[in-house]
């Protein structure tokens, strides 16, 4: 009987490991599709003869639908325990991303973005979703920030892809050789992850999407701050740095490398941050990661050069690092909820911090950059009292 129930769990180990691994490769997929419309924007303004006002209303668009659409989608994927979403996800992604290269008119290019975001932000809640429900609790940072090191990878990769996806097959046939890929996880998924949590685990199918929501954000609404902190600094140094660069003198070589040095450390944090979170605590782990990150992005924007940079580098790693910590913190929170949490946490928050880069780019323009990156340097500091408050432990 003892030899029996070890094996019997040595197949459930292997089983959880397969679906871990799927779990992070359909990541990787649905994201490897996420920069074809960055990669594609200038073939796709001089063939339709649009304007840049034009073309950034589809970059605009995509990220209104990803902040609406994922917590929409969380709450149906904590609903079911079939694994629809995360098959239909890139699905989408893939044949939207795929097809923009090919739009004839500027009509279809927006439903085609249309398509692909609303492919990534259904993938997003029930893929992180699923991690919480297959893993382990010892384990839920570590896995989840390998789940986002698929994502990382794949933002890092997609360019590369388009452009191979071109030399190789053409343009037109772009969509038909993406889509096989994708066809393949779906295989897999179909085979390996039949139901993604226990049928007596996912909520019944009451209650409007308003009163889960709020019930939701209501027991993560701590972790949200923090997230909404960290995605205004994340998007700050994204999107403010190559400006940094450029007006110390880079050239789009420089500005390249500097943003390539930035995201191989945000890449490796996390998967280094989580093991650490699952050794010794979350909630001690993200207190020295709030801690540290003033102690690197302050001095960042007040000096210049390889110190500048490197500092950058190591500030932005610190902040992408915390990210499996409070996801899995929300997803502790809401155990019957995680895909909801998640989508609140990681999605929705992001999407909210992305709303300051108008008003941090406002400040820029009166006070300069350097205000400005000091600004976003700091505004991890906020979160140090919600991290601290003797009201963290209690989720309501």
């Amino acid at each position: 009987m003892i030899g029996t129930n070890m094996l019997l769990s040595r197949k459930n180990r292997k089983r959880t490991n397969i679906q871990i691994t799927l779990l992070c490769l359909g990541h990787f997929i649905n994201d490897l599709h996420i920069a074809f419309l960055n990669t594609f924007i200038p073939g796709i303004v001089q063939r339709l003869g649009i304007s840049l006002a034009q073309a950034g209303f589809l970059n605009t668009l995509s990220g209104f639908i990803n902040v609406i659409a994922q917590p929409f989608f969380g709450f149906l994927s904590d609903r079911t325990n079939y694994p629809a979403y995360i098959m239909i996800g890139p699905v989408l992604a893939c044949l939207g991303a795929a097809l923009l290269p090919v739009a004839p008119n500027y009509s279809l290019a927006l439903l085609f973005v249309t398509i692909w975001a609303t492919g990534a932000a259904i993938f997003h809640p029930q893929g992180t979703g699923a991690v919480g429900h297959i893993c382990q609790e010892g384990h839920l940072s570590s896995v989840l920030a390998f789940f986002g090191l698929g994502g990382m990878l794949a933002g890092a990769l997609s360019p590369l892809y388009a452009v191979a996806l071109v030399k190789i097959v053409g343009i037109r046939w772009v969509p038909v050789a993406a889509m096989i890929p994708v066809l393949i996880l779906i295989i897999l998924v179909w085979w390996y992850i039949p139901q993604v949590q226990e049928k007596e685990a996912f909520l019944p199918n009451t209650g409007s999407f308003l009163h889960s929501f709020w019930s939701v954000f209501s027991k993560v609404q701590r972790i949200f701050f923090i997230s909404f902190l960290r995605a205004i600094s994340e998007q700050g140094i994204r999107f403010f740095l190559p400006l940094v660069v450029a007006a110390r003198g880079g050239n789009l070589m420089t500005i390249g490398t500097v943003l390539f040095l930035v995201t191989i450390g945000a890449a490796i944090s996390p998967v280094l941050c989580g093991h650490v979170a699952d050794l010794f605590g979350r909630k001690k782990t993200l207190l020295v990661m709030l801690v540290v990150l003033p102690i690197l992005l302050v001095p960042a924007a007040l000096t210049e050069g390889k110190l500048s940079i490197f500092l950058y580098m190591m500030g932005y790693a610190a902040l992408t690092a915390t990210e499996p910590l409070t996801n899995a913190m929300a997803q502790v929170r809401a155990p019957g909820s995680r895909s909801m949490a998640s989508s609140i946490v990681m999605g929705f928050a992001f999407g909210m911090g992305g709303l300051f880069t108008t008003l941090l780019g406002a400040v820029a323009d009166h006070f300069g950059l350097t205000v400005t990156m000091l600004l976003v340097g700091t505004a991890p500091i906020l979160a140090i009292p919600v991290v601290i408050s003797p009201k963290w432990d209690n989720p309501a």
